[in-house]
């Protein structure tokens, strides 16, 4: 019971840190409508910039307005956020290395093969090999801190 009360609040946090993030991945939208909202603009843009490269061409558009990352990274972290939400229903799926790594390749292959000029880039094939790499990710590293965590040790003398 305790345990199970531990892990709802973790997972409450996760879920309330991934949407703030995602919140300040959508400031340009929001300062649109909270116009006093703007002045943060500058400061969010270089905060993300930090983990983005941020070019203006692989920005995706919400209507006039653009998100402060790239297409490929709001997937990412829109796809950290749903299953982060999705955790708070005690929804738990055990993900394994193999699995991880098998939805990370269509990823790398849409990065690859839009950097070798195979294709032109698309924000939407970034933004859903984003969403998908960022899915299995959360439940990946949730898995991963929870076997980390619970692991017995033993100390023999």
């Amino acid at each position: 019971m305790l345990r199970n009360l531990l892990q709802l609040k973790l997972n409450f946090l996760f879920f309330l840190l991934t949407s703030l993030w995602l919140i300040g991945i959508l400031w340009e939208v929001f300062s649109s409508y909270f116009n006093s909202a703007i002045i943060l603009l500058p400061f969010l843009k270089y905060n993300f910039s930090l983990v983005c490269h941020t070019q203006s061409e692989k920005l995706f558009n919400i209507g006039q307005y653009h998100t402060l990352v790239c297409s490929r990274c709001f997937g990412i972290y829109s796809g950290v956020f749903i299953a982060s939400f999705l955790s708070l229903f005690d929804l738990k799926l055990n993900i394994k290395s193999k699995l991880f790594i098998l939805t990370s390749i269509p990823l790398i292959l849409d990065v690859l093969l839009s950097s070798l000029n195979f294709y032109q880039y698309s924000k939407l094939i970034a933004l859903f090999t984003g969403v998908l790499l960022g899915f299995i990710g959360y439940f990946y590293i949730i898995d991963s801190l929870n076997l980390l965590f619970n692991k017995k040790v033993v100390v023999k003398p």
